[in-house]
């Protein structure tokens, strides 16, 4: 379970950093303005100025916040697993992708894989992936058993 969250950060550190930053900024400058308001303006209508403010800045936030989730879902959900026998492997020659087609029972479905995990499977091998559910990248990759 690690692997998989370090492989989501390893591909999704920017987003984060610059979330994360953003939620900083914002809280840094609400709490720098409640203690302004709460030295100097203590009337209802300055409470109610910074409320108000607070309400822009929390649906600010949330926007961001659901950008990343819709850009990155994987963070929302576990990690699939599946264990099968490998029914093909392509290169996506237009992209550079290495596609990885792995059957179990009836059900079979296309993987993404890196380039090293492509060289080493040679078909009707028997593989155990971890992948992440919306986008289909396999994290960890074990070799169950083999022909060769």
């Amino acid at each position: 379970m690690v692997g998989y969250y370090y492989y989501l950060w390893s591909t999704t550190w920017p987003n984060l950093i610059v979330l994360l930053l953003i939620w900083g900024i914002v809280l840094l400058r609400l709490g720098w303005k409640f203690v302004g308001t709460w030295r100097y303006a203590r009337d209802a209508w300055g409470f109610l100025l910074l409320a108000g403010k607070t309400l822009i800045w929390v649906v600010v936030l949330g926007i961001y916040t659901n950008l990343l989730f819709f850009s990155q879902p994987d963070w929302l959900f576990q990690p699939g697993f599946m264990q099968g026998s490998v029914q093909g492997k392509a290169i996506d020659s237009g992209s550079r992708f290495y596609l990885l087609d792995v059957r179990n029972g009836t059900e079979q479905k296309q993987f993404y894989i890196d380039q090293n995990v492509y060289e080493q499977l040679k078909l009707e091998d028997q593989v155990k992936l971890m992948y992440l559910p919306s986008r289909l990248e396999v994290v960890r990759c074990e070799l169950v058993g083999s022909l060769r």
